[in-house]
């Protein structure tokens, strides 16, 4: 594929990771037909290893694609659509399985640090599944450096967010932002919060740095280069009362004396992020040998 701007690399590096479903599809016509879909569930970034088999990569995504109790989430089986896929609709394309369990064992690996919320997963992929030679694969070299993460900082966020229906869900959005908040104590290695509409379906997706007086390419002035900042983990989320006629509505449910408001909720526009550091620390400790984790 021949490169036409400097986007298309993270692009190729960027999946969306969805399930099947069956649902009802609004036709351009206005019909309502019952469709097979591919359904986004979440974002995820391919990367590159020295040292690992040609054929290896290492899906990085957001924990909670992969496991959200709270949800009582933990599918075995999840389907990746590449970004050279993406003039299939998405139900004609479903894209590529990978399994998450082998038996009864989890085949990915979550941070070493339980509170973080990011998790990998090895696949190997055949040039069948993928209709490509090669997949492409983010490296430790395309991260952006510590000092790069700080407030006003300009970002691009890809994702495949759910909320913009069928239509749009085969290709992944790019947003702008900024870094609006970082950790005083340590700004390069917690979760700090940018700028930029995330919804549901954005988790995992990419964050990278853009420079002001970026070209086509990605070079600027300095000679450095747009870099990795981190993983979009979450949407930070208000609750507010809903509102009828100037006032808040209520439900009586069943069993309780008093009724109760109802409320809905509100994206606040900011999302988090772990950083890049986060995710070395995941892939150093994912390429090492392990011991299987425990049956769940």
């Amino acid at each position: 594929m021949k490169m036409t701007a400097w986007t298309d690399a993270w692009r190729e590096a960027t999946v969306a990771i969805g399930q099947i479903y069956r649902a009802e599809v609004k036709e351009p016509n206005g019909k309502t037909v019952k469709k097979k879909l591919f359904v986004v569930v979440g974002t995820g970034v391919i990367f590159g290893l020295r040292g690992e088999p040609s054929g290896t990569r290492w899906l990085v995504t957001a924990k909670h694609v992969f496991l959200d109790p709270a949800e009582h989430w933990e599918p075995d089986r999840l389907y990746l659509r590449f970004s050279w896929c993406d003039e299939q609709p998405v139900d004609e394309y479903f894209g590529v399985p990978v399994e998450l369990r082998k038996g009864r064992r989890r085949r990915w690996m979550s941070h070493p640090d339980e509170t973080v919320d990011l998790a990998c997963l090895p696949l190997t992929l055949s040039r069948k599944e993928t209709g490509t030679a090669g997949v492409p694969g983010v490296g430790f070299g395309d991260f952006a450096s510590a000092e790069d993460v700080y407030e006003g900082a300009p970002v691009v966020v890809l994702g495949y967010p759910g909320a913009v229906g069928p239509h749009f869900w085969s290709r992944a959005i790019m947003r702008q932002g900024i870094v609006s908040w970082v950790s005083p104590a340590k700004p390069q290695s917690e979760v700090f919060l940018i700028d930029s509409n995330v919804f549901p379906g954005n988790s995992g997706g990419p964050v990278f740095k853009l420079p002001s007086g970026t070209d086509r390419h990605g070079r600027f002035a300095s000679g450095r280069k747009v870099g990795l900042l981190g993983i979009v983990t979450q949407a930070r989320i208000q609750k507010l009362p809903l509102i009828a006629g100037g006032k808040e509505l209520e439900v009586q449910l069943k069993g309780k004396k008093r009724p109760e408001t109802l409320f809905v909720p509100s994206f606040v526009g900011l999302g988090v992020v772990e950083p890049a550091i986060r995710v070395k620390q995941l892939l150093s400790a994912a390429a090492k040998p392990r011991k299987p984790e425990g049956r769940r």
